[in-house]
């Protein structure tokens, strides 16, 4: 396995666009979840950031990446293709996995 090659897929501005569109999604469903649901407060709050345009995409894509062994290998199989050979429901997956982390590490400290 290359890091260059998921690095280029992270930059690459198409699949940043898809991992983009992908936390829209999940940010919605985040709001509207239980209130009881463990890190509520944090993930509502990421996902208000999300929906205010303030995070950066190619970031999230090199986390959905590196947290994810099945996006890499897929990434890896054909590194040409950019990650286009990633489905969305795997990155709609690993995004819903790593919400609470990312949630966390903007929260304020209490």
């Amino acid at each position: 396995m290359s890091a260059l090659d998921l690095i280029s897929t992270a930059s690459d501005e198409t699949f940043a666009g898809r991992v983009m569109m992908l936390m829209f999604k999940v940010g919605q469903m985040i709001a509207s979840e239980a209130p009881d649901a463990p890190n509520h407060a944090e993930r509502v709050a990421y996902a208000q950031r999300v929906m205010r345009g303030q995070e950066q995409p190619q970031l999230v894509a090199a986390h959905v990446i590196s947290s994810n062994p099945t996006i890499a290998q897929t990434i890896e199989s054909d590194p040409a293709s950019l990650g286009s050979n990633v489905p969305d429901n795997d990155i709609e997956f690993a995004l819903s996995s790593i919400w609470s982390a990312r949630s966390l590490a903007f929260a304020l400290p209490s």
